[in-house]
């Protein structure tokens, strides 16, 4: 009777699952849009970090001053600075409610202006806890210091305020919401030469994507929708009919902006940015492993051609052979799909330790048609 209960709720999972793979299968091309910018950045559009060292009071005795001379020090030198001057170290010995801290902004990618407020992270360097604490006025200045040049060595922004302490499991650091206050503008260049460059994601460089990337934002910028704007005259009609963008690497396309662009180039590069990527390369063949979950994923068309594995406490295991019912015909056998065989491991119940073992076994003898990449 069990197993009854059992085939009616599997052939549900079944239904249920073809029911789903049939939406998925119906979703409007429109959905599936890739655009330039979803797998590319503008090079010079970075974060960039300010830095500093401050002092948190307030702290309920889980503060560092008396035993750190850094502390004692920093304490020592805003005393003086309010011409309230400590004429010996010891004099604050027992002061353990102030902690010398680390304190870091972080500008967005695309600057920020003059006034703008941030977050603020702050980090003790042996205090116990800064619960409760109070970050005192903090000047900051790029975390790239040289002496040789003088912005870097400029004050950049002011942060202060309450810290709050986000897990409560690592209480030596905290956030200070908005606690930043920029001191100047922070103006990023995206355009070099008459030229902007896009850098591709990880996950998409290669020279199959560059390509494609390029190719797609020269067929945009030759479209009629595009050249509405460009009959102005005869020069930007003969513009048109040149190359605007270049793979010029497998991570990067440089895109040049046209004359009669460059003035006011927001238009353009919103363009350019928008651009669908009308064709894309297949997906490389990988197979990743991760090593803390034991999880396994898969990318591309990965298979294995016949072979036969060791499946650890079960035995062996014929893969693409006569005896497999996804082989065509007996006489020639050809690869086995990674996902059907994932399938079977599973439903001869591996855990997913044996499951990583048995495909390492594949990736050493040759079998395995993919690449294998570990993260943590």
């Amino acid at each position: 009777m069990k197993d009854h209960r059992d085939n009616i709720i599997t052939r549900r999972g079944r239904t249920l699952l073809m029911a789903w793979l049939a939406i998925v299968a119906g979703v409007s091309p429109a959905a599936a849009e890739v655009r330039v910018q979803d797998i590319a950045r503008l090079q010079g559009q970075r974060t960039n970090k300010l830095m500093g060292y401050g002092l948190v009071v307030g702290l309920n005795g889980t503060g560092d001053g008396g035993k750190n001379q850094h502390t004692m020090r920093a304490l020592m030198a805003m005393h003086r600075r309010f011409h309230q001057p400590v004429l010996k170290p010891d004099e604050l010995k027992n002061v353990n409610n102030v902690a010398i801290v680390a304190v870091e902004v972080t500008v967005p990618e695309y600057g920020a202006r003059e006034g703008q407020t941030l977050d603020v992270v702050v980090s003790s360097f042996a205090a116990k806890s800064l619960a409760g604490g109070q970050l005192l006025t903090t000047p900051l200045q790029f975390a790239m210091f040289d002496e040789n040049e003088p912005a870097t060595q400029q004050i950049m922004a002011l942060a202060g305020g309450r810290i709050d302490l986000p897990d409560k499991n690592t209480p030596t650091r905290g956030i200070i919401r908005a606690g930043c206050t920029l001191e100047r503008d922070f103006f990023y260049s995206f355009i070099l030469d008459g030229h902007i460059t896009l850098v591709l994601d990880d996950s998409h460089a290669g020279y199959p994507w560059a390509q494609l990337v390029a190719r797609a934002i020269n067929h945009e910028l030759r479209n009629p929708a595009a050249k509405d704007y460009l009959n102005r005259n005869t020069a930007a009609r003969r513009v048109v009919a040149t190359v605007f963008a270049e793979a010029i690497g497998p991570k990067n396309v440089a895109v040049r902006i046209p004359p009669y662009e460059q003035p006011h180039p927001a238009g353009f590069i919103s363009r350019v940015l928008q651009t669908e990527v009308f064709m894309t390369p297949r997906q490389p063949a990988r197979v990743c492993i991760n090593r803390t979950a034991h999880s396994i994923t898969v990318t591309g068309a990965v298979t294995i051609a016949p072979t036969v594995v060791t499946l650890p406490g079960l035995g062996t295991l014929a893969v693409g052979t006569a005896s497999d019912k996804n082989a065509k015909n007996k006489d020639n056998l050809g690869d086995v799909p990674f996902e059907e065989f994932l399938k079977t491991l599973s439903n001869l119940q591996l855990t997913p330790e044996q499951m990583v073992e048995v495909v390492e076994q594949l990736h050493t003898t040759g079998t395995l048609h993919a690449q294998v990449i570990y993260t943590e």
